[in-house]
């Protein structure tokens, strides 16, 4: 099923975020439809720095390109604020399709951004210079199937009634769904996915009280696709530090074992099996 179809349907979808094309395998083989490349996590795994615009148009093209080429499932791509303005952003919306890619999600905030997590004020740009923004890249897409997806950031800082004004208006520009950042509770999902007049896009923080709900949930509230982009970034993370801290400290992992990936389970999360069968149908 292709992103464009997904947003069409009357389905919600969970959407993980990925950093990698390990992540990326898991998520396929647990059943997901899609997959997102979060931008915090890719920052923090190919630069190990923080989510604040510091991460160029090509790294993150070159890593989701590699992360949609690794599964079958479409491939979301955060592409920040477009990596500057109208002109570039056409040539970021050709290189992502290029990549294969199925879609891509920009958002309103001035550059350089900050992640939403990070708290404090996020500054968003007049919604006329985002609208000429977006409609340049609408306009240059080549592969009617890759999805743009307009993301706001009003609503912590200037509230629901102005991120559902520039929703709608983004929407009437041509975007393919709209992805609206700060709703923290279901009351406030659903007052979005109400008044707005498309496919809605939210995401969860893990410790937020919208991690209590299911697909089933969203979907009566009329929500597209609910994004969980922290959520294998900190179990990485998590278990990376208790398990190093383990082996520093005991000079082993024995009890450790059943945290870990059997040699048996990588090689098929890896394709092993299937490319020993090429390299003998090919050997001498």
């Amino acid at each position: 099923m292709t992103l464009k179809n997904m947003l069409g349907n009357r389905e919600t979808y969970f959407v993980p975020g990925v950093f990698d094309c390990i992540g990326a395998l898991a998520v396929e083989a647990a059943g997901f439809q899609a997959a997102l490349v979060s931008g915090n996590a890719v920052s923090a795994s190919a630069l190990g720095l923080p989510d604040m615009g510091l991460l160029t148009m090509t790294e993150v093209v070159d890593a989701s390109s590699r992360i949609a080429r690794s599964v079958d499932i479409p491939v979301i791509a955060d592409a920040d604020t477009g990596y500057g303005q109208p002109l570039n952003f056409m040539r970021t919306v050709n290189e992502f399709e290029r990549g294969g890619v199925a879609g891509i999600h920009i958002e309103d905030q001035v550059s350089p951004k900050k992640c939403a997590y990070y708290g404090g004020t996020h500054e968003i740009v007049p919604v006329d210079e985002f609208l000429r923004k977006l409609k340049a890249g609408i306009d240059v897409r080549e592969n009617p199937d890759f999805c743009i997806i307009a993301r706001t950031d009003a609503m912590v800082s200037y509230g629901r009634e102005e991120a559902v004004r520039r929703a709608n208006k983004y929407l009437e520009a041509g975007a393919d769904a709209v992805f609206v950042v700060g709703c923290s509770t279901l009351e406030e999902v659903g007052m979005v996915a109400r008044e707005v007049s498309g496919p809605v896009v939210v995401n969860v923080n893990d410790i937020s009280e919208l991690n209590r709900y299911s697909q089933e949930t969203f979907r009566q509230l009329g929500v597209k696709l609910v994004l969980y982009p922290a959520t294998l970034r900190s179990l990485f993370l998590k278990q990376a530090l208790d398990t190093m801290k383990h082996l520093y400290e005991n000079g082993n992992t024995a009890d450790r074992l059943d945290r870990l990936a059997t040699l048996p389970e990588f090689q098929k999360a890896t394709k092993v099996p299937e490319y020993e069968a090429r390299e003998y149908q090919y050997a001498k």
